[in-house]
């Protein structure tokens, strides 16, 4: 995203959240800002309220969204903080509180691969290129435990295929290795075959649903989400590989 494309988006967000506002002042200085929010925005719930790294600006979460107040205008920002290495810092955020809703019940609708002390959930597509680089890339690790989640994209047209062959699968972990190493790829006779996952697909699919995702690979490390194959970031929060 350009500088200039950057801007329009910026000037585009600082749109006022209408539902409920009453007429924007600027908070008084002696007003603390959850309250001042309270008072421009008094329809408004909302279950977190946090500084930011900009100064004067605050994070507000509100059925699952993440918008910013600014008590000093009255002003909500809605729309993303976006790094200059392109992260939408807004969106790994709003990840992190979904994530917090998965339940135990949950992951034992996943594939899990591995007993390391880091925990990742993972929602991946078998023919997804950076899927399969790093479904590689987990496993030089021996640090992770893995809850495997499969959402396949249209785009793939044998991806719904090879998901069930692995979900049906008595050892879904060799399952894995083989249609992720591409040993199924274009194999008509395997593929084409019909088999029994018991309806975890549509178990996995609503899970994916639940964290919000849309596009493959992502990632959820220690509870921080990663969108797509951004080794750098993985290693950031966990070390590098040993």
């Amino acid at each position: 995203m350009t500088a200039k494309r950057f801007f329009s988006v910026v000037c585009l967000a600082l749109i006022l959240f209408v539902t409920g506002a009453v007429d924007v002042a600027a908070a008084p200085k002696s007003m603390k800002p959850q309250d001042a929010l309270r008072k421009a925005f008094p329809k408004l719930k909302f279950t977190n309220f946090s500084k930011t790294d900009i100064p004067g600006l605050y994070e507000v979460i509100t059925n699952g969204r993440v918008i910013y107040f600014h008590p000093r205008t009255g002003y909500l920002f809605i729309g993303d903080i976006v790094t200059k290495d392109g992260r939408s810092l807004t969106r790994e955020r709003a990840a992190g509180e979904r994530y917090k809703q998965l339940t135990a019940d949950d992951l034992k609708k996943a594939i899990k691969v591995g007993s390391g002390k880091n925990i990742v959930v993972e929602v991946t597509d078998p023919d997804c290129p950076y899927c399969r680089k790093m479904h590689a890339y987990w496993n030089t690790r021996n640090d992770v435990t893995r809850y495997i989640f499969f959402k396949p994209l249209d785009m793939h047209p044998d991806s719904v295929k090879k998901t069930t062959y692995i979900l049906a699968a008595l050892d879904t972990e060799k399952a894995l290795f083989e249609v992720y190493s591409g040993q199924l790829d274009a194999n008509r006779q395997i593929l084409d075959k019909k088999y029994d996952d018991r309806g975890r697909l549509k178990d996995q699919k609503a899970v994916a649903e639940k964290l919000g995702i849309d596009a493959t690979p992502s990632y959820w490390v220690n509870g921080k989400f990663v969108n797509g194959a951004n080794i750098p970031l993985i290693e950031k929060y966990i070390g590098k590989v040993r």
